[in-house]
């Protein structure tokens, strides 16, 4: 049991090395890069026009595979644009979606995301964004404020901060600062650039326990004890003979706040208690007990219910 329980401490703990804690309540996108991952916490209710349309990007798969070309140092890196093939050598713009209507409320703050638009239209943004390395108010009185949609969560901001200390290089056609990653002479390859892959991660609001029998995921917030607060999604993995649950990794990231009613995970014993499971909108179970019982793969058997 105590091999068992150090086993899933260290599975769980390398997942979350670079995981960000959370504090607002909205959709979290999984970035990952080149040099790490990275969380954002998308202001969902603040800029609902701007957030509908970053999701957009996200979900459909359009912003994976594309570099981040831009980096001025104190100031943002930016993304969103192109993606790189070395064969020829070439930047090729994403499909965009066209223009949407400026949003701005939330101040350009170190650590928020916002989106790039053209000089003189306020209302000229599709699918470029960048991230604030520095307090960059004074966007906030430039071509109507740039609408910020989000921010980075917890420490993700390392992961940014060491993409904003790579050399840039000038690749002409208006690509004048690239951060590029151990790159000293041509040939320029892919692995040069800061490549980016984005995928939505869950949410940080909402009840504490659900399952959800059309996709057959249980979305959970667990008190994992010295593991922190975890919001982990579960698949449904097998109903006979056991009902078994198994975490899925890319669906998992840290809590900032506690909610009432929150599962607990006891890692002396690799239990996992769900106080109230709603099923349909509705507490269909209570005090839902499972066991860790295959550490190497994170799976959880259904032990009893009341």
């Amino acid at each position: 049991m105590l091999r068992r329980q150090k086993t899933l401490h260290s599975s769980l703990l390398c997942l979350l090395l670079l995981l960000p804690v959370s504090a607002m309540a909205g959709t979290v996108v999984r970035v990952n890069t080149s040099l790490g991952e990275y969380f954002i916490e998308l202001s969902d209710d603040t800029a609902p026009i701007t957030t509908t349309n970053f999701l957009r990007y996200v979900n459909e798969g359009l912003y994976n595979g594309t570099f981040i070309h831009r980096l001025e140092p104190g100031f943002v890196i930016q993304g969103g644009w192109l993606r790189f093939t070395e064969s020829p050598p070439s930047a090729t713009p994403i499909q965009t979606f066209g223009n949407i209507q400026n949003e701005f409320r939330v101040s350009n703050q170190r650590g928020t995301i916002a989106m790039a638009k053209v000089g003189g239209d306020p209302n000229s943004a599709s699918s470029q964004w960048f991230i604030n390395l520095g307090n960059d108010s004074f966007l906030d009185a430039d071509n109507g404020g740039f609408t910020v949609f989000g921010r980075v969560m917890g420490n993700g901001m390392q992961v940014v901060d060491a993409i904003a200390e790579l050399q840039r290089v000038n690749l002409g056609s208006g690509l004048t600062t690239v951060p590029l990653i151990n790159f000293s002479a041509p040939p320029l390859l892919s692995r040069h650039f800061v490549n980016v892959n984005m995928s939505v991660a869950g949410r940080t609001d909402g009840p504490p326990a659900v399952f959800r029998p059309e996709t057959g995921r249980l979305n959970t917030f667990v008190d994992a004890g010295e593991l922190g607060l975890l919001a982990v999604e579960f698949e449904l993995i097998s109903e006979v003979p056991d009902i078994k649950i198994k975490i899925d990794p890319a669906k998992m990231f840290p809590l900032e706040n506690r909610a009432a009613g929150m599962p607990v995970f006891n890692n002396a014993t690799g239990r996992l208690t769900i106080p109230e499971l709603r099923v349909t909108g509705v507490v269909a179970y209570r005090n839902v007990r499972f066991m860790l019982t295959d550490a190497a793969q994170l799976v959880f058997t259904l032990e009893g219910t009341d």
